[in-house]
């Protein structure tokens, strides 16, 4: 696997924290990627931003832009190489990228900001990177990234009137509720759990696109959703909170602070609150070690809502605990999903209904390999993941290397003559 670093109006990123973030991305460089790291930056505008190429086996890579202050470059990578394994995952034509630029979007220009990343990533655009939404970024930033490559296959979750399926329609929150969904309804099935949906508790943990529409759709199938927070504030009825009411009021009060009803607490008493099912749907690394072991005395199911949001020593703790772990690449993969029917031209119909389908393969696979294995649900979705990568990746270096790899082993072929003998009958 090649590793290249290019550099695009790249100037005055010499000090120390921008080496040392450069330096941990080449220590995570391996076997599948990345392919590419473009470090840019714009001084007209004073834009910083990163995109990762992780791996393109499997076609160009795909993942969204996140245009936050917070946002680095190792990040970026991780985001990039999940979403490798989420397209692989879901069986879509796409590798595993991820744009990041380096800024608070309400306090700088992101139409300069956003114009500038496009130009600085262009020679890469859409062969072998495609665009979508992330965190801090919008349709309408979309339109700006598309117009400004000059091609509409630049990006997806666009506005409607560019031919979009906007992600606004919640279509990962769809996929993470029906993921929750038919996980509960599995494990209920295979006696590995005894909980009702109507008496299952839901804690969510963020409240943007993905929460509040995971929230939403979880609230239709009859689930009672507990507690909600997001970076303002956290709010918790045990009998249920009215999710319809509280989105109707946050499309025009902005944070869960303003909300008129509800006693206001602290962001991270939403890991307090007792709920049989909690997804976070925020920001990555949110459940690890010092806040893994306060789900445990009540948690029964986890599902992953956001992009890397368990560490390694949380997951531990939790797979202890005995807790079920959806892992992202699996529950959250309704948005690249409705990306790709975009792509191919589909309607918003089409795409809930790939979601669906796709989804629910994808949960009842790694649940029952699980179950057979006893292994965890990441490992076994990494498998599968891994296996079609790499064979696309052997199929890229050429069908020959190929066959004699595979045929090879059976001695089934003249390697003099590369034709294989009749003994393959």
């Amino acid at each position: 696997m090649v590793f290249i670093q290019q550099v695009l109006w790249f100037a005055s990123m010499s000090d120390s924290s921008s080496n040392s973030l450069d330096t941990d991305v080449w220590r995570l460089a391996d076997e599948w990627g990345p392919e590419k790291v473009v470090l840019a930056y714009d001084p007209d505008t004073g834009m910083r931003g990163v995109l990762v190429i992780d791996n393109t086996a499997m076609g160009p890579g795909k993942g969204g832009i996140r245009f936050t202050d917070t946002v680095t470059p190792v990040e970026v990578f991780r985001l990039a190489r999940t979403m490798t394994w989420k397209c692989a995952l879901a069986g879509l034509p796409f590798g595993g990228a991820k744009g990041g630029v380096m800024g608070d979007p309400s306090k700088v220009d992101r139409v300069a900001w956003m114009r500038a990343f496009a130009k600085a990533i262009r020679p890469y655009v859409p062969l072998q990177y495609i665009a979508a939404t992330d965190m801090g970024t919008t349709e309408l930033d979309m339109a700006v990234f598309a117009h400004e490559v000059g091609d509409m296959r630049a990006c997806t979750g666009k506005p409607r009137e560019l031919g979009g399926i906007p992600h606004e329609l919640g279509t990962t929150g769809y996929g993470v509720a029906v993921a929750t969904d038919l996980t509960l309804t599995m494990l209920n099935n295979t006696g590995m759990l005894r909980l009702d949906r109507r008496e299952a508790r839901v804690a969510i943990q963020g409240f943007g696109n993905v929460g509040s529409f995971t929230a939403k759709f979880l609230d239709e199938m009859g689930y009672r959703i507990v507690s909600i927070c997001d970076v303002s504030a956290c709010i918790h009825d045990a009998e249920g909170l009215d999710i319809p009411s509280i989105m109707k009021e946050l499309s025009y009060c902005t944070h869960i602070s303003n909300l008129k009803k509800y006693e206001k607490m602290p962001k991270e008493k939403v890991f307090d609150h007792p709920a049989d099912i909690f997804i976070p749907a925020a920001t990555s690394d949110t459940v690890n070690a010092e806040t893994a072991p306060k789900l445990l005395p009540h948690t029964k199911v986890l599902v992953e809502a956001a992009n890397i949001p368990t560490t390694p020593a949380g997951e531990r703790i939790l797979l202890d605990g005995g807790v079920w772990i959806i892992p992202d690449f699996v529950a959250n993969a309704g948005g690249v999903i409705g990306s790709f029917v975009e792509y191919k031209g589909g309607t918003e119909l089409d795409a809930f209904e790939l979601i669906k389908y796709k989804i629910s393969s994808n949960v009842k696979m790694v649940l029952s390999e699980s179950d057979q294995s006893k292994k965890p649900p990441r490992s076994v979705a990494l498998e599968v993941a891994k296996a079609r990568v790499k064979r696309a990746m052997l199929l890229r270096k050429g069908a020959i290397d190929v066959a004699r790899e595979y045929f090879g082993r059976r001695k089934l072929y003249d390697d003099s003559m590369l034709s294989f003998s009749a003994k393959q009958g």
